[in-house]
C-alpha cells in the first residue's frame, strides 16, 4: 500500500469520527461551561453524573466494538447478509442488557450520586440530573451500535450528520432549559439533562429511518430470523463478552478515580469535572485515527491480507503517539485562553486545574500508544481476551491501588494523585507493545462456518 494511499484512506475515515467526537466533547464540555455560572457544586453534579453515565455508555460501547469487529470483516470478505445479522443481534443484545440498568439508575439515582460525594449542594443537584440521564440509555445503546456498524463499512460521514444536528439542538435547548424562556421556568442543572433526553429521542428516531433505507444496514426480518441457525451469535457472544466485561471494569475503575477526588473534596472532583470534557476534546482528535485504524485492519484481516494488516499496524503504532505529543504540546501553551472561558470558577479550582491540565497534556500521548494498539489493533483481529487482562493488571492492580493510597495514606496533594493515574497508562503500554510484536492478533475472524446443523 502506497503512501499516498495510506493517507488518503485514513483521512477519509478519520476527519468524520475525529470531528464527530469532538462535537460530542464540546457538548460535555457545553454542559459544564453552561453551568458554571451556578457554582463549583453544580459542575460537580453535571461531572460526577456524568462519570457515573460514562461506566454504562462504555458498556454500549463494548456491544459496538463488538458489533464493528464483525461488521468490518464481514464487509472486507464482502459478505453483506452477515453484517445485517450482527447488527441486529447487536441491537437486541444491546436492549435486554440496557433495560435492567434503566431501572437502576432511574430508582436509585441518588444512591449512585451519594458514591462519590459528602456535599449536600451536589446530591441535591445531581440526583434529578442522574435520573434523567438513566432514560437515555435505550437511546444512545441504539445510537451507538447504528454508529459502529456504519463506521466498519466505511461510512463514517453518516454518523457524523445524525451528530450534528442532534448537538446543535441539545446546545440550544440546554441553554432554553437551564436559563428557562418562552414560558419555560429556569431548569438549572436538570435542564441540561431535559435537553439531553429530548435530543437523543431525536437522533435515534432520524437514524433508525436513513438506516432503513439503506441495503448494506437494513433490517429486515429475515436479518433477524438468519440467526436461528446460524453460529453467529456464538460467535458473536466468544468476542463480546471479554470486551464487555473488560470495558465495565474499566470503566468502574476509572470512576474510581473521580470517587477519590471526590471523597477529597468538592474542589478536586470540580476540577476533574472540568477536565474530563477537556479531555475527551483531545481524545476525539485521535479517537478517529484509532477508529480508521481498527477499520483499515479489520477489512484486511478479514481478506487474509496480513502482511498488509502488519503494515498498518506499525505505521499507526508510531504515528498517533507522536501526534498526540505534538497536540498536547499546542494544547499547553494555549492553555490560559482555555481556562481564561472558566472564569466563574472560584480561584483554587482554577489553579489545580491549570496544575492538572500540564499533566493531561505531556501524558496523554502514552494514552493515545494503548488506544491505537488496543483498540486499533489487537481487537481488529479479536484479541479481546489478552486486552481483558491487560487492562485489569494496569487499572486495577496498579493504577487504583497507588492512587488510593497516595490519597488517603501518604496524604499527598491532589496534583500528585492526579499524575499517579497515569501509572496504569505506562505498565499498559509495555504489555500491549509486547503483544502487537508476538502477532497473534493477526486472524480473520470472518474466514469460519456461519450455519450449524438445524435440530432434528
Amino acid at each position: 500500500m502506497s503512501y499516498r494511499a495510506f493517507w488518503q484512506q485514513v483521512f477519509a475515515l478519520a476527519l468524520p469520527v475525529a470531528f464527530q467526537s469532538a462535537l460530542v466533547s464540546a457538548l460535555a464540555m457545553a454542559d459544564v461551561l453552561m453551568v458554571g455560572h451556578l457554582g463549583s457544586e453544580a459542575v460537580a453534579a453535571v461531572g460526577l453524573a456524568a462519570k457515573l453515565n460514562f461506566v454504562l455508555i462504555l458498556i454500549m460501547a463494548a456491544l459496538g466494538t463488538g458489533c464493528s469487529i464483525l461488521c468490518a470483516q464481514y464487509f472486507g470478505a464482502g459478505r453483506h447478509e452477515k453484517v445485517r445479522q450482527t447488527l441486529a443481534l447487536s441491537q437486541c443484545v444491546g436492549a435486554l442488557i440496557m433495560l435492567p440498568f434503566t431501572l437502576l439508575v432511574i430508582l436509585n439515582a441518588e444512591f449512585l450520586v451519594r458514591l462519590g460525594t459528602q456535599d449536600p449542594a451536589v446530591i441535591q443537584l445531581g440526583t434529578p440530573y442522574m435520573a434523567l440521564l438513566g432514560l437515555t440509555l435505550f437511546t444512545t445503546q441504539g445510537i451507538i451500535v447504528y454508529e459502529s456498524a456504519m463506521r466498519a463499512i466505511g461510512r463514517t460521514g453518516w454518523p457524523l450528520k445524525y451528530a450534528i444536528v442532534a448537538i446543535v439542538l441539545n446546545i440550544v435547548m440546554n441553554y432554553w432549559f437551564i436559563n428557562g424562556g418562552l414560558g419555560v421556568p429556569a431548569l438549572g442543572v436538570t435542564g441540561a439533562a431535559v435537553a439531553t433526553v429530548l435530543a437523543r429521542v431525536f437522533q435515534i428516531g432520524w437514524m433508525t429511518v436513513d438506516v432503513q433505507r439503506t441495503r448494506t444496514l437494513h433490517l429486515s426480518v429475515s436479518a433477524f430470523t438468519g440467526l436461528r441457525h446460524s453460529t453467529l451469535p456464538r460467535r458473536f457472544f466468544t468476542l463480546t463478552w471479554p470486551l464487555v466485561l473488560n470495558f465495565t471494569l474499566w470503566s468502574v475503575g476509572s470512576l474510581g478515580y473521580t470517587l477519590i477526588a471526590g471523597r477529597m473534596g468538592t474542589v478536586p472532583l470540580a476540577v476533574m469535572s472540568l477536565l474530563a470534557p477537556i479531555e475527551g476534546m483531545y481524545h476525539s482528535l485521535f479517537f478517529g485515527l484509532v477508529n480508521a485504524c481498527g477499520i483499515m485492519i479489520g477489512q484486511r484481516l478479514g481478506r487474509g491480507q496480513f502482511d498488509e494488516a502488519h503494515w498498518l499496524a506499525n505505521r499507526f503504532m508510531w504515528m498517533a503517539p507522536l501526534g498526540s505529543l505534538m497536540v498536547g504540546i499546542l494544547l499547553l501553551i494555549g492553555s490560559p485562553v482555555l481556562l481564561a472561558t472558566l472564569a466563574t470558577q472560584d480561584g483554587e479550582t482554577l489553579r489545580q486545574t491549570q496544575w492538572a491540565m500540564v499533566i493531561m497534556c505531556l501524558g496523554f500521548w502514552i494514552k493515545v500508544f494503548n488506544m491505537t494498539a488496543i483498540q486499533g489493533i489487537l481487537r481488529a483481529g479479536g484479541d479481546s481476551k489478552f486486552c481483558l487482562g491487560m487492562d485489569m493488571v494496569a487499572l486495577w492492580l496498579i493504577g487504583l491501588p497507588l492512587t488510593w493510597i497516595a490519597a488517603f495514606i501518604w496524604e499527598l496533594p491532589f496534583i500528585w494523585v492526579y499524575a499517579l493515574v497515569l501509572s496504569e497508562e505506562v505498565v499498559k503500554a509495555a504489555g500491549v507493545y509486547w503483544r502487537v510484536r508476538r502477532r497473534h492478533w493477526l486472524a480473520n475472524l470472518a474466514d469460519e462456518p456461519d450455519t450449524q446443523t438445524a435440530p432434528a
